[in-house]
């Protein structure tokens, strides 16, 4: 178990839910990119349903899985679904368009993302995963997300005069970021 590592929390950042079945759909291709195997159960990586818009059938009602490391793992082998970047960087700008794309490309390059019809590269779903990990982080230690928010997107000089953001590009940066919340969180002086 990792410690410190609240899946639900980084699930509902990147807008994920998971959904068991009991057999493998005959759905679309696209359907088919965000399933997971797991013994003799198939799991759907999915995007919840926006402010109750349709409501499932009887037939549709679909048994919800408690996020978990394991899930957000093999979500992330498969390759996260595009919006969940999307989703994410939302969660920290807000509605401002020009910033939400600036923090896309970030991730994943303005080309190589217009390429992208429905998931990431599993490399490019690490580094979504990694930012949404330390949000979620920031949001724990610093108390709010609008606070946590101000830490992801505020260059801070532990960080060479990078945002915490940015320093998530790499697994070393993610490091430091996640050094300097451990030290807010306990008190320590940064």
């Amino acid at each position: 178990m990792l410690p410190n590592y609240d899946a639900k929390a980084v699930a509902e950042a990147l807008g994920l839910v998971f959904i068991q079945l009991q057999s493998k759909p005959k759905q679309p291709a696209a359907i088919a990119d965000f399933i997971i195997g797991r013994d003799d159960r198939f799991v759907i990586i999915e995007q919840p349903v926006e402010h109750g818009s349709r409501k499932p059938s009887q037939s549709q009602t679909k048994s919800y899985l408690a996020p978990s490391v394991a899930f957000i793992e093999q979500a992330v082998e498969v390759g996260l679904p595009r919006v969940a970047l999307r989703r994410l960087v939302e969660r920290l700008v807000g509605d401002d368009r020009s910033k939400i794309s600036d923090l896309e490309w970030d991730v994943v390059p303005k080309t190589t993302l217009e390429r992208r019809k429905s998931k990431l590269s599993t490399e490019e779903s690490e580094r979504t995963e990694r930012i949404a990990r330390l949000f979620v982080h920031a949001r724990r230690t610093l108390g709010t997300e609008t606070e946590a928010r101000e830490f992801m997107t505020t260059p801070h000089p532990e960080l060479d005069g990078r945002s915490p953001f940015d320093a998530a590009k790499t697994d070393l940066g993610a490091r430091r970021v996640e050094g300097l919340l451990n030290a807010l969180e306990y008190g320590l002086a940064v």
